[in-house]
């Protein structure tokens, strides 16, 4: 028997309601339905000496806190590889409970069970976004409380390629490159990094076409740029304006076309940003940064606004993927 329509409308009407309601509380929107990211904390930033860090025990050092399937947190997972900082810096993936929507410690880190007790540890006990990617210091003292460094990527990109301990001595933000790094990526932060977020966040049609628009339309500035100053962004450096980008287009296929609606064009039409990508792929350790069955995993088992079904797809590894 066919359902009747008045319950068929009825029900787009009661799920359309209760989807708002989810996906504001998942990501706010502005009036017009337009996806705006939240700001995090912007602590002041103390970054340990040579010196302060040459007399710690590895367990006293600083630590990363990066999650695999964050974007924002791979880029300084990136950062952390190239630059050769494990010597002094401690690398702590946390891990997704997709059904609570917290990022959480196996086996506990500091004697916290999640990101949120983390940050409390650190005193910060205002934000009600537990986020990663985090740099904390436990210090050389057996304490109670930490020091938070910084949780913003941006800035830890920034810290990062200057910290004072590394094996790495390349410079990804040189001063030749400081306009050009600047004017790539405030275009790559809005309307990739955040654009394929407000394709997949968007409220309604007008939202999702504009987000849409100003995405392609981007990605078409960067293959003409390759295709004709390349290898990189920057012409023959590799820069942090690359190291920003890449996060995004790796997941490009595995989760960002198929669940966020960055449709389109097919990512293969692009043959200079896909050569670019399966470039930095190869470079340093930084495919073992890079899971696509985690990506898949964590999104499409997270974001129920986006899969009321929860049914994780399957799909080909990363390293085939990029490299075919």
């Amino acid at each position: 028997m066919a359902t009747p329509p008045i319950l068929v409308k009825a029900a787009k009407e009661i799920w359309n309601c209760e989807w708002k309601v989810l996906m504001n509380g998942l990501a706010p929107s502005d009036s017009e339905g337009n996806y705006k990211r939240p700001k995090n904390l912007q602590p002041e930033v103390q970054i340990p000496t040579k010196d302060d860090l040459a007399d710690r025990d590895m367990d006293q050092m600083p630590y990363l806190i990066v999650g695999k399937s964050c974007p924002w947190a791979h880029r300084v997972w990136i950062m952390y590889e190239i630059k050769g900082l494990k010597a002094t810096i401690n690398l702590n993936i946390a891990q997704v409970n997709t059904s609570s929507g917290r990022w959480t410690f196996k086996p506990t880190l500091k004697g916290c069970k999640t990101l949120q007790d983390l940050y409390e540890k650190c005193n910060i006990k205002q934000t009600k976004r537990a986020t990663v990617p985090m740099l904390f210091d436990p210090g050389k003292e057996a304490k109670s409380k930490f020091r938070l460094i910084n949780n913003e990527s941006a800035d830890l990109l920034e810290i990062l390629n200057k910290w004072p301990v590394k094996t790495n001595n390349i410079d990804l933000n040189p001063k030749n490159h400081h306009k050009n790094i600047f004017n790539w990526q405030n275009l790559i932060q809005e309307n990739i990094n955040n654009g394929v977020y407000k394709c997949g966040f968007a409220r309604n049609q007008k939202a999702y076409e504009k987000a849409s628009k100003d995405l392609f339309s981007t990605l078409n500035i960067i293959e003409e740029s390759l295709k004709l100053n390349g290898p990189w962004l920057c012409g023959e450096d590799l820069t942090i304006a690359d190291i920003r980008l890449f996060p995004t287009l790796i997941r490009w296929e595995s989760v960002y076309q198929p669940l966020f609606k960055c449709s389109m064009k097919p990512i293969e039409s692009f043959p200079n940003i896909i050569k670019w990508r399966k470039t930095i792929f190869n470079l340093y350790n930084i495919k073992k940064t890079c899971n696509a069955d985690t990506w898949r995993k964590d999104y499409f088992g997270a974001l129920f606004p986006l899969n009321p079904s929860s049914i994780i797809p399957q799909g080909e590894s990363i390293s085939k993927l990029v490299n075919q």
